[in-house]
């Protein structure tokens, strides 16, 4: 081979080495039209940055019965949050057989009628089942103010759910319309998740391809479209087991979440 050759070779196969970084770094930088960036969390450092984030706290229903606020399950490593769904430690003083981690931006980050991008990948385990929402950041009531579930994945399946949630769609009232859907992802890599909230329908995409809209009706039936009206905050969070996912194997974990970032717009 001659030097040229050699010089070629080189070149062409370190840039197959760097694509990866070189895709991830573009990607943080990508432009979209129309919109305009109004607050991104890339998870630098190596702590939570309290001025935008809470820790999940331990509650009643499927998704936060086994909140934990234990260190260890909610790290900040490499530019990256990582969530954790672990058997409960020994000589823990915790009797559940299993904890996990969460985190939110309630009352310190918000975005009204805007657009979310969320980068994230997350492992596999039996009653495992991670989630991308948003919540309304107000004292509305569950479900009066709205809910948006941006991602949400069950186990080890290679489909993401997207869904959103109202008076309307809980109380099941007339008419009533397709209120989610669920869209092929890379289960084992990144995927970017987003929603565009606006007056009239509130639009799903998954790595910018759009998977789902849920419109407003025209007439309007009471409590149907309450998603333009008040901000809303995200929750980031690692669940597991539930009446949807099912039980957990404990012997399958741990198991974690990644977010590589977290993005809100605003239209220009």
């Amino acid at each position: 081979m001659t030097m040229n050759k050699r010089l070629i070779f080189i070149t062409i196969f370190s840039a197959i080495l760097l694509m990866p970084y070189m895709l991830m770094a573009q990607d943080k930088q990508r432009p979209l039209k129309g919109w305009k960036l109004v607050w991104k969390e890339d998870f630098k450092g190596n702590s939570l940055d309290t001025n935008s984030w809470k820790r999940c706290r331990v509650g009643t229903s499927d998704w936060d019965r086994h909140m934990s606020p234990l260190d260890s399950l909610c790290q900040v490593k490499n530019g990256v949050l990582e969530l954790w769904g672990i058997p409960t430690p020994k000589g823990l003083n915790d009797s559940r057989p299993f904890i996990t981690g969460g985190v939110n931006s309630k009352g310190l980050r918000s975005v009204k009628k805007g657009r979310v991008d969320v980068r994230a990948r997350f492992g596999g385990a039996t009653g495992f089942w991670p989630a991308i929402w948003l919540m309304p950041d107000n004292n509305k009531p569950w479900p009066t103010g709205g809910e948006i579930d941006i991602m949400e994945h069950l186990n080890y399946d290679d489909i993401a759910y997207q869904t959103v949630h109202s008076s309307h769609t809980v109380q099941k009232r007339e008419p009533q319309s397709k209120q989610g859907d669920n869209s092929a992802i890379d289960k084992d890599g990144f995927n970017i998740y987003s929603v565009e909230v606006y007056d009239n329908e509130i639009v799903f995409y998954i790595n910018d391809k759009k998977t789902f809209t849920y419109p407003k009706m025209n007439p309007t039936p009471e409590g149907q479209y309450p998603f333009a009206d008040h901000p809303f905050y995200i929750i980031l969070s690692a669940q597991l087991g539930g009446s949807w996912v099912g039980k957990v194997k404990i012997e399958e974990l741990p198991v974690k979440m990644e977010i590589d970032y977290v993005k809100f717009y605003e239209r220009k």
